[in-house]
Formats: C-alpha cells, sequence, structure tokens
C-alpha cells in the first residue's frame, strides 16, 4: 500500500470514528451548552415579530443541491445512502420552498432489474435545462424531458458503474457532449487491492437525446492500455477565442495514458504520456513523452512530466543516473500542448502531491506543492505556494510552510474571489523565540499557526491585525496590550478535516470584497491553535483589511442577492451544537435578524443558487436527539440505522414582508479597498484603483435577480514595490531584498541559460497581471517581464555583464584600485581610533552588514554566470527557504532566509 494509500485509509478509519458522535443514544449523550444567537446587535422589534420557518424531513441527509433552471425555480436535492438505507432523490419547483420526494419515481423506471437507488450526479442541459441527467452508483442513468417531473432509465455501455467515475466533463461549445472516465468493470476488488484499475474514456454527443456512447479505449486498436486524465481541447478558449496557434477543433481532446498494459499504481509512470487527438482516438499522437497528469489553465496546459523517464519529453533518448530527482518536472504549453517548455521552479518537487490553481483572471497558475516536516518528533504535512510572474513557465517561492490542519485533506491557501491579488493563507513557524527566523524543523515544538494575506498576488504577505473594537467580549483574546494582536482564521483543511471541523475562509465572485471565516484573536506568540474556546465568527466588507466579530462560536455562513444579504447559522462543530435559528443582515453585519426554527438540527451546509442572484438560501442538515435541544425532533428510542436529513429555505424577502423594494441608482456606491486599517485611501491593487458598485450598507433594499454589477473602473497607478516580487532564483532576506539563491540548491532553467528571459539584477520582477505604469522607476534594467531595457544590469541567467570601454590595461586598473584602497583603509584606521564616538562606529558596523551582504550575493552571480547551473536534478528539502510573513513585530511584511 502507498504512503498516499495509506494516510487516506486512516482518514477514512478516523470518520468511522467520529461520525457516531452524532448518532449516539441520549443515554450516551454529553449535552453541550446552548449557544446563544441572539448576542450580535438585532434589528429592532421587528426580529422578534418573524414567523419560525418549518423544514422538511428527507430519509437522509443531503449531500447536494443542483438548481436547473435560469429562473432558479426548479431544484433537485440527493440523499446520502447510508449503510442499507437507499439514498433518495428530490424536487422542489418552488425554489427550495417545498419539496417531493422522486425516489420510487427512479425505482419503477428500473422495471426488471432494480438496484438501489444512490444517485451521484445530475447533469442538466445549458441551452434546454428541462433535459436533465442522472447517473446512479450502479449500472442505471436516468433521463428526463421535463425537469425530473418523469423519468426513463437505461443500462450503462459495457456496465460500467456508476461508482468507477473518476470524472466528467461537458463540452464548452456544445452542452450535448461529455466525456467520461470511469473504472473499467472487469476490475475486481482483489484486482484493485493489488494494484490500481486501468479506466475507460467513454464519448456521448447526444447526451440528452439517444445517449449512444463511444468507447475511445476501442477505438485505438489496442494502442492505449487505459486513461489516466482528460480534457476537452476547447476549454483553451470555452469562449471559441482561439488563437490559430491553439489548433482546436471540436472534436479535440487532451488525455495521458498508459502505452501498455501492466501496473497502473506508480505514483509518477514511465509509460504514461500525453497525448491528442482530434477523431475520438481513431488516430492521436504522443505530444509529451512521460507526462503523467495535466491541466488546463486560461490558454496554457500544464503537465507533470515522471523524472524517472528514459527519454525526454520529445521521446529522444536520455542518460540517467542515480542522482536523477524520481519526482516530477513541471511543463507549460501555450499552443494547446503542441510544444512545451520546461517550467522553473526554485526547487525539485517532490512526489507527496501537489495542485495548480488558477489566478483570479484565469490566465496563470499558482503552485501549491505538499510535503513533510521532520521536527525530530513527528512528520509534519505542510506546503509551499509558488507564484508565476508575467511568464507563465517561471515560478518563485511565494510562501511556505503552510498548514494543513490535522486529517485535513486541503492546504490552508484561499483565493479571494472577485477581488484579484488578494489571498489568505496560514502559516507554520516555530514557536521557539530562540529559532523564529529558522525553519520549523529545527524547533522541538510544535509550531505555531499564524494567518497571512497578500494584497499583491503573493509578492508580500502579512499579518491581519485585530480589530480595535469588539461585539462580543468574549472574542477579545489580546491579553497582553503590551504586544500586537493579530487575527487567525481557519482554512480548508480545518472545514474538511475530519478530527475537528470549522467552516473555513470564504468569499463569493458575486458578492466582492465581503469575506466570512471563523478564527481567533491572539497576542503575538500565540496561533490559531491555542485557544479552541476563543473561537468566533468573523465578517470583513472591505477585502480583508478590517474584521469585524459578528457571532461568538463558530457558524457556517453564506451570501445571498449579490452580497446585500447575509446568511449564518450554528455549526455543530466539536461540541455537536444544534441550530434552533438562522441569523439574517440586509446592512452588512451591522445588525442581524433572528429567524427561529419549529425544530432543531445539525446544520452540514447553507447554499445558495449558482449565480448568488436571489436573497434565498438553503440549509441543509441531519435531525438531533432533544437531549442537545428540546427543539430537536428524534426522541430516545426513535434513533435509526441514519438520521434523517432536514431542509430549510430561508427567503429573506419574504421574512421582510415587502418592506425592502428594489435599488436604484441613488442606493449604489463605488467601493474600493482600503489601503489600510487607519488609512481609508483607495488602495492599489495590481496596479491600479478598482472602483466596484456596490449598494449602499444603509440603503434597505435588495439588487434583484437583475441587477448588472458591470465591470470595475480602475485607475492605474504609478509602480511602487508593492507591484513587484523577487524573480525566479531570489527570495526575499529579512530586510526584504530579493537575495540570490545559491546555485547548488537550483535546478536548471532552459529558458534563462538559453537567453529568452532576463532576470534583473535586483531579483525583481512584476507581479502576475500587475498593470502600473512607469516600472523602470522599481526595476531599471528590465521591462519587468523578461526584457532586457537601456537601464543595463539585466542578465540572462543571473545578472548581467558588460564590456569596460578603458583603454587602461587590467592591471593597471587593479594596481591603482588597490593602492586607492590602502589609502582609505589608513585613513578610515585614524578616524575610527582617534576620532569617532560610538554612535558614529555604530552606524559604520550597519553599513559594512549592508555592504557585506551586497558582496555576496554579487559573489554568487559572477559564480552562477562562470559555472553556470547544476546539470542533474537533485532531491532538496522543499522547506528549505522559508519565507516567512512578517516575522519582526513592528516591520513591514518580510520574508526570512535561512
Amino acid at each position: 500500500m502507498s504512503p498516499r494509500s495509506l494516510w487516506l485509509s486512516l482518514h477514512a478509519l478516523l470518520f468511522l470514528l467520529y461520525f457516531p458522535l452524532y448518532t449516539l443514544s441520549s443515554d450516551r449523550l454529553q449535552v453541550a451548552p446552548q449557544r446563544r444567537l441572539s448576542q450580535s446587535p438585532s434589528c429592532g422589534t421587528d426580529s422578534a415579530a418573524l414567523t419560525p420557518l418549518d423544514g422538511t424531513v428527507t430519509t437522509s441527509p443531503v449531500v447536494d443541491l443542483k438548481w436547473l433552471d435560469k429562473n432558479d425555480q426548479t431544484v433537485v436535492a440527493i440523499t446520502k445512502k447510508i449503510g442499507k438505507e437507499e439514498g433518495g432523490f428530490w424536487l422542489s419547483t418552488d425554489s427550495a420552498k417545498t419539496w417531493v420526494s422522486k425516489t420510487q419515481a427512479l425505482t419503477d423506471a428500473m422495471k426488471s432489474d432494480p438496484e438501489p437507488v444512490e444517485v451521484l450526479g445530475v447533469l442538466a442541459q445549458k441551452s434546454a435545462p428541462n433535459n436533465v441527467v442522472m447517473f446512479n452508483a450502479g449500472t442505471l442513468i436516468w433521463s428526463s424531458t421535463d425537469y425530473c417531473k418523469s423519468v426513463t432509465a437505461k443500462k450503462t455501455p459495457g456496465l460500467w458503474r456508476g461508482s468507477g467515475i473518476k470524472s466528467m466533463k461537458v463540452h464548452p461549445w456544445h452542452d450535448d457532449w461529455l466525456l467520461l472516465l470511469v473504472k473499467r468493470p472487469d476490475c475486481k476488488t482483489l484486482d484493485h487491492a493489488q494494484t490500481e484499475c486501468p479506466h475507460d474514456l467513454w464519448l456521448t454527443q447526444d447526451l440528452f437525446g439517444a445517449m449512444t456512447w463511444t468507447n475511445l479505449t476501442e477505438n485505438a486498436r489496442g494502442q492505449i492500455a487505459s486513461f489516466v486524465d482528460f480534457d476537452w481541447g476547447a476549454n483553451l478558449c470555452p469562449n471559441k477565442d482561439c488563437t490559430s496557434d491553439l489548433k482546436v477543433t471540436d472534436l479535440s481532446i487532451l488525455t495521458t495514458m498508459y502505452q501498455t498494459a501492466g501496473a497502473y499504481d506508480q505514483t509518477w509512470d514511465n509509460d504514461v504520456h500525453f497525448v491528442a487527438s482530434s477523431d475520438a482516438f481513431k488516430t492521436f499522437s504522443i505530444r509529451g513523452y512521460c507526462g503523467n497528469m495535466f491541466e488546463v489553465i486560461g490558454k496554457s496546459v500544464y503537465l507533470a512530466y515522471a523524472n524517472i523517464c528514459p527519454t525526454d519529453i520529445l521521446g529522444n533518448r536520455r542518460s540517467m543516473d542515480g542522482s536523477t530527482f524520481k519526482g516530477i518536472t513541471l511543463y507549460t504549453s501555450q499552443d494547446g500542448g503542441n510544444d512545451f517548455m520546461q517550467g522553473c521552479l526554485p526547487v525539485a518537487m517532490k512526489q507527496e502531491g501537489y495542485e495548480l490553481l488558477a489566478t483570479q483572471d484565469g490566465t496563470g497558475a499558482i503552485i501549491i506543492v505538499d510535503f513533510l516536516i521532520n521536527n525530530g518528533m513527528m512528520d509534519i504535512p505542510a506546503s509551499s505556494v509558488y507564484t508565476a510572474g508575467p511568464h507563465h513557465a517561471l515560478f518563485s517561492l511565494s510562501l511556505t510552510d503552510v498548514y494543513r490542519a490535522n486529517f485535513g485533506f486541503s492546504t490552508d491557501f484561499a483565493r479571494i474571489e472577485g477581488l484579484p491579488g488578494v489571498y489568505i493563507a496560514n502559516q507554520m513557524v516555530a514557536r521557539d523565540e530562540l529559532y523564529q527566523y529558522y525553519d520549523i524543523q529545527d524547533s522541538n515544538t510544535m509550531p505555531l499557526v499564524e494567518t497571512r494575506i497578500t494584497f499583491n498576488g503573493g509578492g508580500k504577505w502579512q499579518r491581519i491585525p485585530a480589530p480595535s473594537t469588539y461585539i462580543h467580549p468574549k472574542c477579545n483574546r489580546c491579553i497582553d496590550l503590551t504586544s500586537p494582536c493579530y487575527l487567525h482564521l481557519r482554512g480548508m483543511s480545518s472545514w474538511d478535516s475530519v478530527a475537528s471541523s470549522f467552516p473555513a475562509v470564504y468569499s463569493n465572485p458575486s458578492a466582492p470584497g465581503f469575506i466570512m471565516a471563523t478564527g481567533v484573536t491572539a497576542s503575538n506568540g500565540l496561533g490559531l491553535e491555542d485557544d479552541y474556546d476563543g473561537t468566533c465568527t468573523w465578517l470583513s466588507t472591505d477585502g480583508g483589511v478590517t474584521w469585524q466579530d459578528v457571532a461568538e462560536g463558530s457558524y457556517i455562513y453564506e451570501f445571498a442577492d449579490w452580497g446585500s444579504t447575509i446568511v449564518m447559522a450554528s455549526h455543530p462543530g466539536l461540541m455537536a451544537v444544534p441550530a434552533d435559528s438562522v441569523l439574517v443582515s440586509v446592512d452588512y453585519g451591522n445588525c442581524w435578524y433572528t429567524v427561529p426554527l419549529n425544530t432543531a438540527f445539525f446544520v452540514d451546509n447553507i447554499r445558495i443558487e449558482p449565480d448568488g442572484q436571489r436573497p434565498v438560501v438553503v440549509i441543509h442538515g441531519l435531525a438531533c436527539d432533544q437531549a442537545y435541544n428540546p427543539k430537536c425532533s428524534l426522541k430516545n428510542g426513535d434513533r435509526k440505522a441514519a438520521s434523517p436529513g432536514i431542509i430549510y429555505t430561508v427567503d429573506v424577502l419574504e421574512l421582510t414582508r415587502g418592506k425592502m423594494g428594489t435599488c436604484s441608482d441613488p442606493d449604489y456606491e463605488q467601493f474600493t479597498v482600503p489601503t489600510s486599517p487607519t488609512d481609508k485611501t483607495p488602495a492599489c491593487i495590481l496596479g491600479k484603483v478598482s472602483h466596484r458598485k456596490r449598494r449602499a450598507a444603509d440603503k434597505m433594499c435588495f439588487n434583484g435577480p437583475d441587477f448588472v454589477r458591470g465591470y470595475p473602473r480602475n485607475d492605474t497607478c504609478n509602480c511602487t514595490q508593492n507591484d513587484v516580487e523577487c524573480d525566479y532564483g531570489y527570495i526575499r532576506s529579512t530586510g526584504g531584498k530579493c537575495v540570490l539563491i545559491p546555485s547548488s540548491s537550483m535546478p536548471v532553467c532552459p529558458e534563462i541559460n538559453s537567453h529568452l528571459y532576463s532576470v534583473s539584477s535586483t531579483g525583481l520582477r512584476m507581479v502576475h497581471a500587475d498593470v502600473c505604469m512607469g516600472i523602470d522607476a522599481v526595476i531599471a534594467d528590465t521591462d519587468g517581464k523578461g526584457t532586457k531595457t537601456g537601464g543595463g544590469g539585466g542578465s540572462s541567467s543571473s545578472g548581467g555583464s558588460r564590456k569596460g570601454r578603458s583603454g587602461h590595461s587590467g592591471a593597471f586598473v587593479f594596481f591603482m584600485t588597490l593602492l586607492s584602497l590602502a589609502v582609505l583603509a589608513g585613513l578610515f584606521a585614524g578616524w575610527w581610533t582617534f576620532l569617532a564616538v560610538e554612535h558614529q562606529r555604530q552606524a559604520v558596523r550597519e553599513v559594512v552588514e549592508i555592504v557585506s551582504d551586497y558582496c555576496v550575493n554579487t559573489f554568487n552571480q559572477v559564480r552562477d554566470r562562470i559555472r553556470g547551473r547544476p546539470v542533474d536534478l537533485k532531491e532538496h528539502d522543499m522547506g528549505y527557504f522559508q519565507p516567512l510573513g512578517d516575522m519582526h513585530e513592528r516591520e513591514a511584511p518580510v520574508f526570512t532566509l535561512k
């Protein structure tokens, strides 16, 4: 069993141990203290007059919701299969207010060949949403032409099972074309225990009609043993804005595949290749030998090449020795996967795993690389974040030791939707004061977890200052008034953790500027995991610059009506706290309506229709025992194998009884992100001040489904240090400058070595998607995008080189320089001994330290030009270079180099 399989098995085991906490009999329950849901400022006497809501009880909890039509009237809910209890399928035709079970209709459609109902996925045709297809976990597919009011069933081709579906993708140009990657049905459990099962790629071009399928493995006539990864070529230009070099046709398909049958279980395999076809694999061509996995981001293809490959990516034989790094090398293509160039990261990527995240503009990529840190006691999972600047293939280390909660599947790195350039992450730092500027593996204590935020795409990270005022005194944990205090927020690894689930940092593109999270405030020296009792729920309405506590404890939340409405409910957490009311705010969290629920329940999630355009949310969860709350529906002895599910729909328009109409032009303002909590001047982010249309907080009206925010109005700014980051091969020092990474720790970067990209002698480049004016005021020798300019000093590798114009010989210049230095040294020694006072000597010491750093940096540059980069990729410690957030309490955000 691989280490990753063992890790996932441990997660599954812990889940089985943890989940029964919700289903214990009442005589074993430990009743948690009830939270007071009215602690936030109420909205006057109207709140007390709100009518309690009734919920819909389902046979088991909801696992997914899908809105089908453009008016969001038709919604389907899938309920989970638990043990012997079948799953279920529910339909609403009035915006989720009332529900009807369609489970029996699915069963009746099976006719003579029944199987348990367990719907795994629902697809509706975009151009005709009345056409719906549902995939069962077994060998059945249901289809409907009337919004699931009636259904028919048919067997899957080849009798593959829905539970074996690895992924499926609808064509971006043809909404009835589908590619589906599924486990081959003849691979049995015993086989799967020994090796990964082979997968077939199936194609249908009439999904909502006759649904005829073609097995692309069979089309390849024995030349493909199994498919691994896939995508439509059209996803390189989903809006049909393809350029000629992409060479994309309607039937262009990109895949990785096993060429020969055999063991399908290697982490990175030299028998897996990247291929492309434009005729459903009747013919195909290998575009990248040993290309195992890939992602399409914007108009680029990012491909992971297995370093154990005996050939290069073009298929040419290459020499290999024991020093060859056994992980992967990243390649990128901007012509649809026809030609690849090697991506450059400052360290070789290990095999623990990696993830590609698109930037907010969809044209750039962020690489999150997972690794393990051994501090002498245990292996601590962590991640490093690498960002690409203007060049899509050159990545620099932005942040390392990013936190992953115990038994969490994700990394605590969040892209803030609607605000390009803004990200929030949690970073581990050494708790020992002695080691705070060094690698956390040097410390023998568990690391401190602190939250960082960036407003320039990862070029610079900083802590989030704690609020100066609080609504709930319990949320103020700043016990040391002489020390700075910060806010630390839960990330995705806490949300999907089996051990302890907390709602994570959340934003929605329909509500730019709004962010919610759970977390704690802490004085310097304490962090996220040091004070569970101080957990509160937090809201930012200005893009993460300032925050306000909106509730004690852990709540789950959602934005509605384009951000004008916020809904939240108590999250069960470790103490299994049920919700017996819902909190609603229509003025950006300044006051809250408490909406009572007739039946309390454990909340799983709050959902909104895909566009977030209506003031209606759906809250779903599972029934609770009355030992937790008298308003729970289950009594001792009522419990079955699985707790029933409960669905509530909160229509805020109805709750306000028509007192809030539709907004008009005077109700809107132009929102900008402020510079800091104390400086409300609009901030320049990615080289521009963006003005976004938003309803004013004190205007009591709804945006409505017809609201159009439009594109932001941008004012371009002059370039500053906030518009640049360290380029490839450089890292920020404790002084904030970019210093060269020693060449012995750097992999080869062909793009630089072949002089196709020039790195500035400053070590700086522009941040991805930055549009500031006058970059030459910050970077004099390049355009910040890899092209030399007249400022000189730019280098195609590690620095620039220029021939001198003096007519004197090198020996003469050296002799005169040496003589001048000797005279100056004598004068300096006399001044230091007889004339200098202490503060002058201290100033000289500081200058000498700066000059020394410069000399070392220059020496490294000269050495790299002479030696060149090392040829072999060697295994480096992913956590060796440690860029940390603002470690110094009172300095601007900086990075730390070990």
